[in-house]
Protein backbone atom coordinates (compact mmCIF):
# COMPACT_ATOMS: atom_id res chain seq x y z
CA UNK A 1 0.00 0.00 0.00
CA UNK A 2 1.23 3.49 -0.89
CA UNK A 3 1.07 5.42 2.40
CA UNK A 4 0.33 8.72 0.60
CA UNK A 5 -2.78 7.18 -0.99
CA UNK A 6 -4.28 6.85 2.50
CA UNK A 7 -3.54 10.47 3.40
CA UNK A 8 -3.81 12.51 0.21
CA UNK A 9 -7.19 12.33 -1.50
CA UNK A 10 -6.96 14.79 -4.37
CA UNK A 11 -5.27 17.88 -5.78
CA UNK A 12 -6.91 21.02 -7.12
CA UNK A 13 -5.28 23.84 -9.10
CA UNK A 14 -7.39 26.96 -9.59
CA UNK A 15 -6.71 30.15 -11.55
CA UNK A 16 -8.74 33.33 -11.05
CA UNK A 17 -9.12 35.63 -14.05
CA UNK A 18 -11.14 38.73 -14.97
CA UNK A 19 -11.94 40.44 -18.26
CA UNK A 20 -10.29 43.81 -18.74
CA UNK A 21 -12.63 46.82 -18.77
CA UNK A 22 -15.58 45.08 -17.09
CA UNK A 23 -16.73 45.44 -13.47
CA UNK A 24 -16.33 42.43 -11.17
CA UNK A 25 -19.26 39.96 -11.25
CA UNK A 26 -21.12 41.38 -8.23
CA UNK A 27 -21.44 44.67 -10.17
CA UNK A 28 -22.17 43.06 -13.52
CA UNK A 29 -25.60 43.25 -15.17
CA UNK A 30 -27.19 40.25 -16.86
CA UNK A 31 -26.38 41.04 -20.50
CA UNK A 32 -22.58 41.39 -20.20
CA UNK A 33 -22.56 38.47 -17.76
CA UNK A 34 -24.25 36.25 -20.35
CA UNK A 35 -21.78 37.48 -22.97
CA UNK A 36 -18.82 36.39 -20.80
CA UNK A 37 -20.30 32.91 -20.40
CA UNK A 38 -20.85 32.58 -24.17
CA UNK A 39 -17.31 33.80 -24.92
CA UNK A 40 -15.75 31.37 -22.44
CA UNK A 41 -17.80 28.50 -23.86
CA UNK A 42 -16.77 29.35 -27.43
CA UNK A 43 -13.10 29.64 -26.44
CA UNK A 44 -13.16 26.21 -24.77
CA UNK A 45 -14.90 24.43 -27.65
CA UNK A 46 -11.68 23.34 -29.45
CA UNK A 47 -10.15 22.02 -26.22
CA UNK A 48 -12.67 19.42 -25.09
CA UNK A 49 -16.37 18.77 -24.85
CA UNK A 50 -17.64 20.91 -21.98
CA UNK A 51 -21.13 20.65 -20.52
CA UNK A 52 -22.62 24.04 -19.61
CA UNK A 53 -24.81 24.62 -16.56
CA UNK A 54 -26.36 28.05 -16.00
CA UNK A 55 -27.20 28.70 -12.37
CA UNK A 56 -30.50 30.38 -13.27
CA UNK A 57 -31.65 27.21 -15.02
CA UNK A 58 -30.24 24.44 -12.84
CA UNK A 59 -32.29 22.88 -10.05
CA UNK A 60 -31.13 23.24 -6.46
CA UNK A 61 -30.66 19.47 -6.27
CA UNK A 62 -28.54 19.21 -9.42
CA UNK A 63 -26.51 22.22 -8.36
CA UNK A 64 -25.85 20.69 -4.95
CA UNK A 65 -24.67 17.49 -6.63
CA UNK A 66 -22.08 19.53 -8.55
CA UNK A 67 -21.06 21.15 -5.27
CA UNK A 68 -20.73 17.75 -3.56
CA UNK A 69 -18.42 16.71 -6.39
CA UNK A 70 -16.37 19.91 -5.79
CA UNK A 71 -17.08 21.04 -9.36
CA UNK A 72 -18.65 24.33 -8.23
CA UNK A 73 -18.45 26.43 -5.09
CA UNK A 74 -21.36 27.00 -2.69
CA UNK A 75 -21.20 30.71 -3.60
CA UNK A 76 -21.74 30.06 -7.31
CA UNK A 77 -24.87 28.05 -6.54
CA UNK A 78 -26.35 30.32 -3.88
CA UNK A 79 -25.28 33.88 -4.71
CA UNK A 80 -24.53 34.14 -8.44
CA UNK A 81 -27.75 34.38 -10.51
CA UNK A 82 -25.73 35.26 -13.63
CA UNK A 83 -23.20 32.50 -13.00
CA UNK A 84 -22.48 29.33 -14.91
CA UNK A 85 -20.03 26.46 -15.02
CA UNK A 86 -18.48 24.54 -17.90
CA UNK A 87 -17.42 21.00 -16.97
CA UNK A 88 -15.26 18.65 -19.04
CA UNK A 89 -16.52 15.21 -19.99
CA UNK A 90 -14.19 13.50 -17.48
CA UNK A 91 -15.19 16.04 -14.77
CA UNK A 92 -11.53 16.80 -14.06
CA UNK A 93 -11.87 20.36 -15.36
CA UNK A 94 -14.50 22.90 -14.37
CA UNK A 95 -14.57 26.57 -15.33
CA UNK A 96 -16.84 28.70 -13.15
CA UNK A 97 -18.00 31.95 -14.72
CA UNK A 98 -19.22 35.04 -12.86
CA UNK A 99 -18.59 33.75 -9.36
CA UNK A 100 -16.27 35.97 -7.28
CA UNK A 101 -14.25 36.58 -10.45
CA UNK A 102 -15.32 36.47 -14.08
CA UNK A 103 -13.48 33.18 -14.61
CA UNK A 104 -12.26 30.52 -12.22
CA UNK A 105 -10.51 27.67 -14.00
CA UNK A 106 -9.89 24.57 -11.92
CA UNK A 107 -8.46 21.11 -12.42
CA UNK A 108 -9.03 18.33 -9.87
CA UNK A 109 -6.98 15.12 -10.03
CA UNK A 110 -6.69 12.19 -7.62
CA UNK A 111 -3.73 11.90 -5.26
CA UNK A 112 -0.80 14.31 -5.03
CA UNK A 113 -0.79 15.68 -8.59
CA UNK A 114 0.23 19.33 -8.28
CA UNK A 115 2.50 19.39 -11.33
CA UNK A 116 0.08 17.47 -13.54
CA UNK A 117 -2.85 19.62 -12.45
CA UNK A 118 -0.88 22.79 -13.14
CA UNK A 119 0.08 21.59 -16.64
CA UNK A 120 -3.56 20.96 -17.48
CA UNK A 121 -4.98 24.18 -16.04
CA UNK A 122 -2.17 26.16 -17.70
CA UNK A 123 -3.18 24.77 -21.10
CA UNK A 124 -6.78 25.82 -20.43
CA UNK A 125 -5.57 29.26 -19.34
CA UNK A 126 -3.47 29.70 -22.50
CA UNK A 127 -6.50 28.97 -24.67
CA UNK A 128 -8.73 31.37 -22.77
CA UNK A 129 -6.02 34.04 -22.69
CA UNK A 130 -5.72 34.00 -26.48
CA UNK A 131 -9.44 34.62 -26.89
CA UNK A 132 -10.19 36.90 -23.93
CA UNK A 133 -8.48 40.04 -22.74
CA UNK A 134 -7.53 39.26 -19.13
CA UNK A 135 -7.15 42.14 -16.67
CA UNK A 136 -3.43 42.32 -15.89
CA UNK A 137 -1.17 44.88 -14.25
CA UNK A 138 2.61 44.96 -14.61
CA UNK A 139 3.07 45.48 -10.88
CA UNK A 140 0.22 43.45 -9.35
CA UNK A 141 -0.19 40.69 -11.93
CA UNK A 142 -3.67 39.30 -12.65
CA UNK A 143 -6.31 41.56 -11.12
CA UNK A 144 -8.85 39.79 -8.93
CA UNK A 145 -11.78 40.80 -6.75
CA UNK A 146 -10.03 39.51 -3.62
CA UNK A 147 -6.57 40.89 -2.83
CA UNK A 148 -5.29 37.48 -1.69
CA UNK A 149 -5.57 36.22 -5.28
CA UNK A 150 -3.59 39.07 -6.88
CA UNK A 151 -0.48 38.06 -8.75
CA UNK A 152 -0.67 34.64 -10.36
CA UNK A 153 -4.32 34.28 -9.31
CA UNK A 154 -3.43 30.70 -8.43
CA UNK A 155 -4.70 28.64 -5.53
CA UNK A 156 -3.10 25.20 -5.18
CA UNK A 157 -4.87 22.94 -2.73
CA UNK A 158 -4.62 19.35 -1.57
CA UNK A 159 -7.42 17.39 0.11
CA UNK A 160 -5.96 15.44 3.02
CA UNK A 161 -7.30 12.70 5.28
CA UNK A 162 -6.01 13.46 8.79
CA UNK A 163 -7.82 11.26 11.32
CA UNK A 164 -4.95 10.66 13.75
CA UNK A 165 -4.07 14.34 14.13
CA UNK A 166 -7.76 15.08 14.73
CA UNK A 167 -8.41 12.23 17.18
CA UNK A 168 -5.24 13.08 19.10
CA UNK A 169 -6.30 16.76 19.32
CA UNK A 170 -3.15 17.79 17.46
CA UNK A 171 -4.79 19.30 14.39
CA UNK A 172 -4.88 22.88 15.71
CA UNK A 173 -1.14 22.85 16.29
CA UNK A 174 -0.62 21.51 12.78
CA UNK A 175 -2.85 24.21 11.28
CA UNK A 176 -1.00 26.94 13.17
CA UNK A 177 2.31 25.51 12.02
CA UNK A 178 1.48 25.60 8.30
CA UNK A 179 -0.10 29.05 8.71
CA UNK A 180 3.41 30.33 9.38
CA UNK A 181 4.30 29.00 5.92
CA UNK A 182 1.50 31.11 4.36
CA UNK A 183 -0.76 28.08 4.08
CA UNK A 184 -4.39 27.84 5.12
CA UNK A 185 -6.38 24.77 6.19
CA UNK A 186 -10.12 24.57 5.55
CA UNK A 187 -12.92 22.03 5.73
CA UNK A 188 -14.03 19.62 3.04
CA UNK A 189 -16.01 22.21 1.04
CA UNK A 190 -13.61 25.11 1.50
CA UNK A 191 -13.86 28.29 3.54
CA UNK A 192 -16.35 28.12 6.40
CA UNK A 193 -17.06 24.39 6.02
CA UNK A 194 -16.44 21.60 8.53
CA UNK A 195 -13.77 18.92 8.25
CA UNK A 196 -16.26 16.08 7.87
CA UNK A 197 -14.72 12.62 7.86
CA UNK A 198 -11.36 14.09 8.95
CA UNK A 199 -10.96 15.69 5.50
CA UNK A 200 -9.10 19.00 5.21
CA UNK A 201 -8.09 21.25 2.31
CA UNK A 202 -4.57 22.68 2.53
CA UNK A 203 -3.74 25.56 0.19
CA UNK A 204 -1.59 28.65 -0.30
CA UNK A 205 -2.86 31.88 1.29
CA UNK A 206 -1.46 34.35 -1.23
CA UNK A 207 -0.09 34.53 -4.73
CA UNK A 208 1.14 38.14 -5.02
CA UNK A 209 4.89 38.34 -5.53
CA UNK A 210 5.22 34.61 -6.13
CA UNK A 211 5.71 32.56 -9.27
CA UNK A 212 3.51 29.55 -9.97
CA UNK A 213 6.44 27.18 -9.35
CA UNK A 214 7.10 28.88 -6.00
CA UNK A 215 3.50 28.32 -4.91
CA UNK A 216 3.56 24.67 -5.93
CA UNK A 217 6.87 24.09 -4.13
CA UNK A 218 5.59 25.78 -0.95
CA UNK A 219 2.43 23.67 -0.96
CA UNK A 220 4.49 20.51 -1.47
CA UNK A 221 6.66 21.50 1.49
CA UNK A 222 3.63 22.05 3.74
CA UNK A 223 2.08 18.77 2.62
CA UNK A 224 5.27 16.87 3.49
CA UNK A 225 5.26 18.36 6.99
CA UNK A 226 1.60 17.45 7.52
CA UNK A 227 2.11 13.92 6.19
CA UNK A 228 5.01 13.39 8.61
CA UNK A 229 2.90 14.70 11.51
CA UNK A 230 -0.05 12.49 10.59
CA UNK A 231 2.14 9.38 10.33
CA UNK A 232 3.64 10.05 13.76
CA UNK A 233 0.14 10.54 15.19
CA UNK A 234 -0.95 7.23 13.64
CA UNK A 235 1.96 5.49 15.35
CA UNK A 236 0.81 6.97 18.66
CA UNK A 237 -2.77 5.81 18.05
CA UNK A 238 -1.55 2.24 17.68
CA UNK A 239 0.00 2.27 21.15
CA UNK A 240 -3.42 1.19 22.42
CA UNK A 241 -4.14 -1.25 19.61
CA UNK A 242 -7.05 -2.95 21.35
CA UNK A 243 -8.89 0.38 21.60
CA UNK A 244 -7.98 1.27 18.01
CA UNK A 245 -9.16 -2.05 16.59
CA UNK A 246 -12.37 -1.85 18.57
CA UNK A 247 -13.12 1.64 17.22
CA UNK A 248 -12.45 0.60 13.61
CA UNK A 249 -14.26 -2.75 13.76
CA UNK A 250 -17.27 -1.11 15.41
CA UNK A 251 -17.35 1.37 12.54
CA UNK A 252 -17.20 -1.50 10.02
CA UNK A 253 -19.99 -3.31 11.84
CA UNK A 254 -22.21 -0.24 11.81
CA UNK A 255 -21.75 0.73 8.14
CA UNK A 256 -22.30 -2.85 6.97
CA UNK A 257 -25.33 -3.53 9.18
CA UNK A 258 -27.06 -0.24 10.08
CA UNK A 259 -30.67 0.21 9.00
CA UNK A 260 -30.21 3.95 8.50
CA UNK A 261 -27.26 6.35 8.45
CA UNK A 262 -27.17 10.14 8.46
CA UNK A 263 -24.56 11.91 6.33
CA UNK A 264 -22.54 12.84 9.41
CA UNK A 265 -22.58 9.26 10.72
CA UNK A 266 -21.62 7.86 7.33
CA UNK A 267 -18.69 10.24 6.98
CA UNK A 268 -17.45 9.43 10.48
CA UNK A 269 -17.67 5.66 10.18
CA UNK A 270 -16.36 5.49 6.61
CA UNK A 271 -13.38 7.58 7.74
CA UNK A 272 -12.59 4.99 10.40
CA UNK A 273 -12.94 2.21 7.82
CA UNK A 274 -10.42 4.05 5.61
CA UNK A 275 -8.10 4.35 8.62
CA UNK A 276 -8.51 0.62 9.18
CA UNK A 277 -7.14 0.04 5.68
CA UNK A 278 -3.95 1.89 6.64
CA UNK A 279 -3.40 -0.40 9.64
CA UNK A 280 -4.19 -3.55 7.66
CA UNK A 281 -7.43 -4.29 9.53
CA UNK A 282 -9.66 -3.77 6.47
CA UNK A 283 -8.83 -4.46 2.83
CA UNK A 284 -9.85 -1.69 0.40
CA UNK A 285 -8.43 -2.69 -3.00
CA UNK A 286 -9.61 0.48 -4.76
CA UNK A 287 -9.37 3.73 -2.80
CA UNK A 288 -10.79 5.72 -5.73
CA UNK A 289 -13.92 3.57 -5.61
CA UNK A 290 -14.04 4.14 -1.86
CA UNK A 291 -13.84 7.91 -2.34
CA UNK A 292 -16.61 7.74 -4.96
CA UNK A 293 -18.76 5.92 -2.40
CA UNK A 294 -18.28 8.85 -0.02
CA UNK A 295 -19.36 11.32 -2.73
CA UNK A 296 -22.32 9.15 -3.73
CA UNK A 297 -23.42 9.05 -0.09
CA UNK A 298 -23.81 12.83 0.17
CA UNK A 299 -27.41 14.15 0.55
CA UNK A 300 -28.07 15.46 -2.96
CA UNK A 301 -26.48 12.44 -4.66
CA UNK A 302 -28.58 10.11 -2.50
CA UNK A 303 -31.71 12.15 -3.13
CA UNK A 304 -31.34 11.96 -6.91
CA UNK A 305 -30.44 8.27 -6.89
CA UNK A 306 -33.33 7.29 -4.64
CA UNK A 307 -36.07 9.63 -5.78
CA UNK A 308 -36.70 13.36 -5.59
CA UNK A 309 -39.46 13.06 -2.99
CA UNK A 310 -37.59 11.05 -0.36
CA UNK A 311 -37.90 12.22 3.23
CA UNK A 312 -34.76 12.60 5.35
CA UNK A 313 -35.47 9.27 7.06
CA UNK A 314 -36.00 7.53 3.72
CA UNK A 315 -32.76 9.00 2.46
CA UNK A 316 -30.89 7.79 5.54
CA UNK A 317 -32.29 4.27 5.06
CA UNK A 318 -31.29 4.34 1.39
CA UNK A 319 -27.81 5.55 2.30
CA UNK A 320 -27.28 2.73 4.80
CA UNK A 321 -28.40 0.15 2.26
CA UNK A 322 -26.21 1.63 -0.48
CA UNK A 323 -23.08 1.81 1.68
CA UNK A 324 -23.50 -1.73 3.03
CA UNK A 325 -23.98 -3.16 -0.46
CA UNK A 326 -21.04 -1.25 -1.95
CA UNK A 327 -18.60 -1.91 0.89
CA UNK A 328 -19.22 -5.63 1.07
CA UNK A 329 -18.81 -5.86 -2.72
CA UNK A 330 -15.24 -4.56 -2.85
CA UNK A 331 -13.92 -4.37 0.74
CA UNK A 332 -13.47 -6.95 3.45
CA UNK A 333 -12.61 -7.01 7.13
CA UNK A 334 -9.32 -8.77 7.88
CA UNK A 335 -9.05 -10.77 11.11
Amino acid sequence: MNVLDNIIISTRLRLARNISGLPFPHKLSELPARSIIDNVQNALAPVDKFNRYDMKDISQLDGTILQEKHLISPDLLQDCPHGAVLISADENVSVMVNEEDHIREQVILPGLSLDQAYDRVNRIDDVLGKNLNFAFDGRFGYLTSCATNLGTGMRASVMMFLPALTIQNMIEGCINGVARLNMTVRGVYGEGSKAEGYLYQVSNQRSLGLKEADIIDSVKGAINLIVDAELKARQQLKCDEAELKDKIYRAWGIVTNAYKLSTEEAMQYLALVRLGHYYGYIDIPDLNAFQKLITDSQPANMQKAGGYNMSVDERDVSRARHIATALTSFCRKLV
